[in-house]
């Protein structure tokens, strides 16, 4: 049964209760702090009192311990021997070089799949790109951004490297990465998510002719974009400026080849 935890840094509702879904506490406490101090409402250098996050979110110490740990393995926490726990700067340039990586890896993966593809995964990737569709005409940001994240771990499976897909997996769970995505950074018109699942469709279409360089183009727009956009929704929440034109972006986004333009809308 999902735990029901008091929602705490709110002056005016203190009584409000707030429904997690069904996972355990600490994981449940971690996620809403990791979302507090991401949008900038619990500041770098602060330090979190387990007594006092216990009484916010009215459960016991151990799962604040634990939730502290979670936490520091993400990077958003700094544990001090008898000092306590404080929270680390978080920079936006610092989530910019995450979502790199990130598309750097990706791109790598994409690559490989388009050079030797399997069926198997082709299928896969097409029912991803079916749900995309789907998706567009659902004013559901957060549920878009989960299915285009599926779609690109089955590129990343598909790739058949598996270092690359464990090197995927610890960047969703041992950094900010899940936490950033708790608050809708992106997809949210209906025009972006038709783009995003146009521009997935024809990275299909490219890895299915085994054209290596057009699925890295696709693939690359639409991570890239994904980035920019998430980049700018956490700088109005945070309050703070950041120079999306100071990011690096893959080759071919402005003059792209027509037989690599995005496909068809059907």
């Amino acid at each position: 049964m999902a735990a029901t935890l008091r929602k705490p840094f709110n002056d005016n509702q203190h009584d409000v209760e707030r429904r997690f879904a069904p996972r355990t506490i600490p994981d449940q406490v971690a996620e809403e702090l990791g979302a507090e101090i991401v949008s900038g409402r619990r500041k770098a250098g602060e330090r979190l009192v387990e007594l006092d996050l216990a009484r916010d979110f009215g459960v016991s110490r151990g799962p604040i311990r634990e939730a502290i740990r979670i936490l520091e393995r993400r990077r958003l926490v700094d544990i001090f021997p008898r000092r306590g726990a404080y929270i680390r700067p978080l920079s936006l340039k610092s989530v910019a070089d995450l979502f790199n990586v990130r598309t750097a890896l990706s791109m790598l993966a994409v690559r490989t799949m388009a050079a030797t593809p399997v069926e198997s995964f082709i299928d896969t990737l097409a029912r991803r790109c079916d749900e995309l569709r789907v998706a567009v005409e659902v004013d559901d940001p957060m549920a878009f951004a989960h299915t285009t994240t599926r779609a690109v771990k089955t590129i990343a499976r598909g790739s058949g490297n598996e270092l690359l897909v464990e090197l995927l997996t610890d960047l969703a769970n041992q950094t900010v990465w899940e936490t950033i995505w708790k608050t809708p950074l992106d997809y949210q018109t209906r025009d972006i998510r038709r783009l995003s699942a146009d521009l997935m469709a024809s990275t299909l279409k490219a890895i299915r002719q085994r054209k290596p360089n057009a699925a890295v183009t696709h693939l690359g727009q639409l991570l890239e974009s994904d980035r920019d956009r998430a980049l700018s929704t956490l700088s109005r929440i945070r309050g703070e400026t950041f120079d999306l034109s100071a990011l690096t972006h893959s080759d071919g986004h402005d003059n792209m080849p027509a037989d690599i333009a995005p496909a068809p809308r059907g």
